[in-house]
Order: structure tokens, then C-alpha cells, then sequence
């Protein structure tokens, strides 16, 4: 058969409000039909390649959390306050307008490196991009370990924070378009794994650097990541491109190609050509292109665009900083010594990916919406019992906040942590995937500026104060969350990107979707 287009998809209205009628080719037709009839295991099995591609993305990301964990941590290590630092009572302090910096330094990158690929990644590909996001990485490597000053080191942050920026964008998105759909939420879920996972080896490697002495006690935090980057670079030379991008470009022949390499002689590559050709040109019409950042704001997309980027707001507005990076202060507020408080969060740590792993179930049982709903109900109950538990002056009442922050940890992760990926990579159409996931990461980077430079003036005892109080105003904002989740947020579970495309163009409201049916008929022409 050929690459032949089919028709831009013509509505054919049904008497049931819930209820779409839409019309393919037959070719398009039985190729959704197959990939709704697939069990987990057998799109595993019939998938494999494309799976291990996407895992090698999620790779990437690895580093995202352990240069964020790396990049709080080592101004906790006395080596590096003395190298980078002032004498202050007996000991070393790091200037608090540094400290601020390296944190906005990494923040910045992430918020660039987002946007720049953005545009990266629709006119030369992802290969590109992760070439040079890892060259820049590099560098970026090489002045944190050499750098005697604090402005070398912030010059590090900013090279190292661009390449995650990238690292973030293009491999969610890339692993929306490969995953099959019977696990493509787990799949894409997968992207917040590989960043706890990076954050739980990060501890592992302060630990193991404690064995150290002199400055290699926090250099090789930095010089694990040199590892990371060889291994990436070893790899990338074989990665084939994303059929998605390949055919907006106009490569259809390489898009088969890859589709054959991904999969196997015998798939179905018209049926996967033809349910591409429909997912990038039916809001559009005839044209096939990728879309710009720009059209992501047109009031066609802009609510898309709005329901794609809003989780990673809630995410950080849930307090997830706080929580994951004042968990061992509080610890030591109930007396525990500083060493054990360490292996608690270690453990802790250990406990979030637990959390995450459950969350890939959670994803395709309950789906993106209900993990959404009900994990952010859960963690909003969490942080007002936290807030309560501040209120009362007591070292048991801390050990109850603390037992509340391990259980929000888990919740955290198994609910909104995960369920964020794949709802920012199913919503966009497909020509605008790439740009709305870069919206998405800068998104990301931006509401955490919020919460980190706020944080340190809320909780400390000289400023704000708060201490675990600060869990009401967290609490407060999920509870605003958790409406906006009912009544925009919609379930993508199980949906191919063309029943999603007709749900949003019917203006579907978000909490009838589960119900809502997609019903696939033949057009009496093809396009030849």
C-alpha cells in the first residue's frame, strides 16, 4: 500500500451527547482497532524495541535529579562551604545570595534549555538536540569540578541547567509516540522514575564521597555525571527518530523505515503511517508540519496548552519541595542526629520510588485523571493534618509531621508525580507536542523559582518563621487545584491520539470523557 493520506476526518454527528462518530480509512480503522485489543503483555512483546528507545530517553533524565539533588546537597558538605565560603562561628558559611544564585542559576537553564529546544527540536530533530544538550553538559561537568569560585560554579549551574531543560522536553514526548497504547500512561509515567531514581543515586554517591578527604569530597558528585554523559554519547549514534517528526518533515520513507526498526517486518506499518497522517493533519487540514510555540496560545489550542502545563504548577505548588528538602531538617528538630536523619531521607528516598513504580499502575487502573483528582485530595488532606500537627509544641506532634511527609512522599509520587507526564504529552495535538512540552518544562522551572526562593524566608526562625505551618498554604492551593483538576483535566487513558483530538474539537466537558465513546466508521473514498 502506499503512504496515501486519508481524508481529513469529517464529523458525523450521533443522537447520544457522549457519544462521536468519525470516519478513517479501512487501513486506519483496523490498525486502532488492534491497538485497543492488545493486552499489556502482548504490546510489551510486540513493542519491545520501542519500549527500550524510550528508556534509553528516561536515561537522560536520570541526571535531571541528580544534578538537582547534587545541587542543594553540596553546600551541606564543610569541604566545599570552606572552598566556596566565608569563616563564620568556628565554621564556613556559604553567602545566602550565592546559595540563591546556584539555586536560580540551575532554574534559569532549566527555563531556557526548555524554550531553546522548543524551537531545536521542530527544525532538526531530538538527535541534535541531545548532542549538543550533552556537549553542554560537559562543560558545564568540567567547570563545577574545577572552579574555585562561587561565580565559576555559578557558571557551571547555568551550562549543566540548559541540557536538563532539553533532557525534560523532548523525552516525554518522544515516548508518547512510541509507547503502545495499552501502557503508553506507564510508559510516559516513567519520566518522573528516572528522575527519583537519579535523586536516590545522588545519596548514594554523598554517602560513598564521605570517604573522601579534601576537595574530592564534593568534586565527585560532579564527576559521577561524566559517567552518565559517556554512556548517553555511546548510545546515541543508533537513535532513531520519532516517525512523528520524520513525517511533518516530509521524510515519509525514513518514517517507514524507522517504524519497521522500532518494531519488525511484519507490523503494520501502513496502518501506523496512516494513524500518523491523521494525527498530524486533522486539526490542520491538509498540512502535516510541525506547529510553532506561537500557535500553542491560539485560542484553537490555548486551553490544550493550559491543561498540558498545569500540572507541573500543581506539582510544585503541593509542596514538594518543602517536603523533600526540609523532611531531614525536621528530623533533627525531633532529636534525631544529623547522621541518622541522612539515612531516613535515604531511605525515604527509596520509599518515593516505590511510590513512582505504583504510580504506573496507578495510571492505567485508575487512570490520568482519577490518579490526579484523588492523589491531590489525598495529599491535601496530608499537609492540613501536617499544618494542624505545627500548631501543637511537641516533639511527638514533629514525629507525626514527619510520619505525614513520608506518607505525602509516596502519595506525591504515586499520584500527581507521575500522572503529570503523561497528561502534559496526551493533550497537545500532535503537531504541537513538542512546543506545548517545552511550554511544559518552563512551566516547571517557573514554579519552582516560586517556591524556592520563598521557602527559605517562610521557614526560617529569623524570617517568616511558619516552620510546618507553611503545609496550610501548600494545603490551601491544592484545594484550588483539585477543582480546576474536576473540571479540566480530562482522562486520556486508552484513547489514540485521533479520539482525542475529535473529544477536545467536540468540546467534551473534561469529567465526561470516561463515558464518552469514539465511534470509527469507513469513508466511502481514500485519498490516493
Amino acid at each position: 500500500m502506499s503512504d496515501s493520506k486519508p481524508t481529513a476526518v469529517d464529523h458525523v454527528e450521533a443522537s447520544d451527547d457522549h457519544t462521536a462518530v468519525v470516519g478513517a480509512s479501512q487501513v486506519l480503522k483496523d490498525f486502532e482497532a488492534r491497538q485497543h485489543s492488545l493486552t499489556r503483555k502482548q504490546a510489551i512483546k510486540e513493542n519491545w524495541k520501542a519500549i527500550a528507545w524510550c528508556l534509553y530517553m528516561f536515561y537522560t533524565c536520570i541526571m535531571f535529579g541528580f544534578d538537582s539533588l547534587a545541587g542543594g546537597v553540596v553546600v551541606g558538605i564543610s569541604e566545599f562551604r570552606k572552598d566556596f565560603g566565608h569563616p563564620y562561628a568556628g565554621d564556613y558559611v556559604v553567602d545566602a545570595n550565592w546559595q540563591l544564585g546556584f539555586q536560580a542559576a540551575t532554574l534559569f537553564g532549566i527555563v531556557f534549555g526548555g524554550l531553546i529546544t522548543g524551537f531545536g527540536v521542530n527544525k532538526f530533530g531530538r538527535q541534535p538536540c541531545i548532542l549538543i544538550a550533552y556537549i553542554m553538559n560537559t562543560g558545564g561537568i568540567f567547570l563545577q569540578f574545577f572552579s574555585t569560585t562561587p561565580a565559576q560554579f555559578f557558571g557551571g549551574k547555568i551550562l549543566t541547567g540548559i541540557p536538563l531543560g532539553c533532557f525534560t522536553t523532548v523525552a516525554p514526548t518522544y515516548a508518547s509516540e512510541l509507547a503502545p497504547l495499552a501502557i503508553r500512561g506507564a510508559i510516559t509515567a516513567g519520566m518522573n522514575f528516572a528522575i527519583v531514581l537519579g535523586q536516590l543515586i545522588g545519596f548514594g554517591v554523598m554517602r560513598e564521597a564521605a570517604f573522601y578527604t579534601g576537595k574530592m569530597t564534593y568534586r565527585i558528585l560532579f564527576a559521577t555525571q561524566w559517567g552518565y554523559v559517556a554512556v548517553g554519547l555511546a548510545v546515541l549514534p543508533f537513535f532513531p527518530e520519532s516517525p512523528y517528526w520524520l513525517v511533518a518533515h516530509g521524510r515519509h520513507e525514513k518514517a517507514r523505515h524507522n517504524i519497521v526498526k522500532l518494531h519488525g517486518p511484519d507490523y503494520d506499518v501502513d496502518g501506523q503511517m496512516a494513524e500518523i497522517h491523521n494525527a498530524l493533519a486533522r486539526m490542520n487540514q491538509e498540512n502535516e508540519s510541525q506547529g510553532s510555540l506561537a500557535e500553542c496560545f491560539s485560542k484553537k489550542h490555548i486551553k490544550r496548552t493550559m491543561v498540558a502545563t498545569s500540572m507541573f504548577f500543581i506539582q510544585n505548588a503541593s509542596g514538594n519541595a518543602w517536603v523533600i528538602g526540609y523532611m531531614s531538617y525536621f528530623m533533627q528538630l525531633a532529636g534525631m542526629s544529623a547522621a541518622r536523619s541522612f539515612d531516613t531521607t535515604v531511605g525515604m528516598s527509596g520509599l518515593m520510588v516505590v511510590g513512582n513504580m505504583c504510580g504506573w499502575v496507578f495510571v492505567e487502573k485508575f487512570g490520568r485523571r482519577n490518579t490526579a483528582l484523588y492523589g491531590t485530595g489525598i495529599l491535601t488532606i496530608a499537609l492540613f493534618l501536617i499544618g494542624v500537627l505545627a500548631c501543637i509544641k511537641s516533639k511527638n506532634a514533629i514525629w507525626g509531621q514527619v510520619v505525614f511527609m513520608g506518607i505525602w512522599s509516596f502519595v506525591y509520587q504515586g499520584t500527581i508525580g507521575s500522572a503529570a507526564w503523561p497528561i502534559s504529552a496526551e493533550n497537545p495535538t500532535s503537531r504541537l507536542r513538542a512546543p506545548t512540552q517545552s511550554l511544559a518544562t518552563m512551566m516547571n522551572g517557573l514554579s519552582s523559582c516560586i517556591w524556592s526562593f520563598s521557602l527559605p524566608y517562610a521557614i526560617n526562625p529569623d524570617q517568616g518563621n511558619l516552620g510546618g505551618k507553611i503545609a496550610f498554604i501548600f494545603g490551601a492551593v491544592l484545594v484550588v487545584s483539585f477543582v480546576f483538576i474536576w473540571f479540566f483535566i480530562p482522562e486520556t487513558k486508552g484513547r489514540t491520539y485521533t479520539e482525542i483530538d475529535e473529544l477536545w474539537e467536540r468540546n467534551m466537558p473534561a469529567r465526561h470523557w470516561k463515558k464518552a465513546q469514539v465511534v470509527t466508521v469507513v469513508e466511502t473514498k481514500d485519498v490516493n
